[in-house]
């Protein structure tokens, strides 16, 4: 006969796969990155295990049921976004060269600014690191975002969610489009007549279109407000990577010579500005929630 204590040596068993199930499937992941070729093309993958390997901390009590209600619509919106919304922003870039409303032309100021062509952080130059920039700067306008967006959903927390989609492109397209429209700054390689960063191989045509809308850095000020998110996080482990990753999206645009150190600087003010804009909307509308049908409701949503 099994005994009492059999049943639960083999309910213990059976029930630590189901508890590290996330765990077992990121042990996978990073087994797959070490044994896979092409490594460059799977860093995403490292910053998964890094975001979610202690995604418990932040986990809410509330059942799966209650939240995906919200829960999905906010995870299919930033997807649906970078599926459709590409198109129609260089539909508006184009109109925007169109349009010859430029007010200023900063390209020889800035290239006139001591230092501002960022080359203190171009002193080291590898293969290897070149490479790993180039990958971060293409991945640095949505990783910083989505992941953290899918981790809030994970962790079943809807308002963190909110925060960082409105806190990135959402207020941050509102914000920079007028300095768009009236300011025009070209990529630093373009200005001094070097070879492209990215390696992109842009015909005239492209380049016109690509080099455009510098200031100020959005590949910046989306890192750096995710940063500052992150840092609300419990997770040790989640704030460290995030701060080395979006810090390494920042720096990608120094080092690859298509933002200047005024760039990023405006940048950096622009996150703050997003994430402080973002904050008080939640607070506003949260208020007027709360007032409409009490706290109980406002935290059960």
């Amino acid at each position: 006969m099994i005994s009492s204590l059999d049943l639960k040596t083999l309910y213990h068993w059976t029930d630590w796969p189901k508890k590290h199930f996330l765990r077992l499937c990121l042990v996978a992941v990073a087994l797959f990155v070490l044994i896979a070729p092409n490594r460059s093309a799977h860093y995403s993958y490292l910053l998964l295990i890094g975001a979610f390997w202690n995604v418990g901390s932040d986990r809410l009590a509330l059942p799966w049921q209650r939240f995906l209600s919200l829960g999905i619509p906010l995870v299919l919106f930033p997807i649906l976004m970078w599926q459709y919304f590409p198109p129609i922003w260089n539909d508006v870039v184009y109109w925007q060269l169109g349009t010859r409303t430029h007010l200023l032309d900063l390209d020889a100021l800035f290239k006139s600014i001591p230092g501002n062509d960022g080359r203190l952080f171009r002193i080291i130059q590898t293969p290897w690191l070149t490479g790993y920039f180039r990958w971060i700067y293409a991945n640095g306008f949505t990783l910083p975002v989505l992941i953290p967006i899918f981790r809030s959903f994970w962790a079943k927390d809807s308002l963190k969610m909110i925060r960082y989609s409105l806190s990135a492109h959402i207020l941050q397209f509102l914000l920079i489009f007028p300095f768009y429209l009236t300011i025009h700054v070209n990529e630093v390689w373009y200005v001094l007549g070097q070879p492209d960063g990215m390696a992109r191989n842009l015909s005239a045509a492209d380049a016109a279109v690509v080099v455009v809308n510098c200031f100020p850095s959005m590949h910046t000020s989306i890192a750096f407000a995710m940063l500052l998110l992150a840092w609300r996080e419990k997770d040790k482990l989640f704030r460290y990577v995030w701060t080395f990753f979006c810090l390494s999206v920042i720096y990608s645009t120094l080092y690859l010579e298509i933002h200047w150190v005024t760039d990023v600087l405006a940048g950096i003010v622009l996150a703050l500005a997003a994430v402080k804009l973002g904050d008080w909307l939640i607070r506003i509308v949260s208020g007027k929630w709360r007032a409409k049908f009490g706290t109980a409701k406002v935290c059960k949503v």
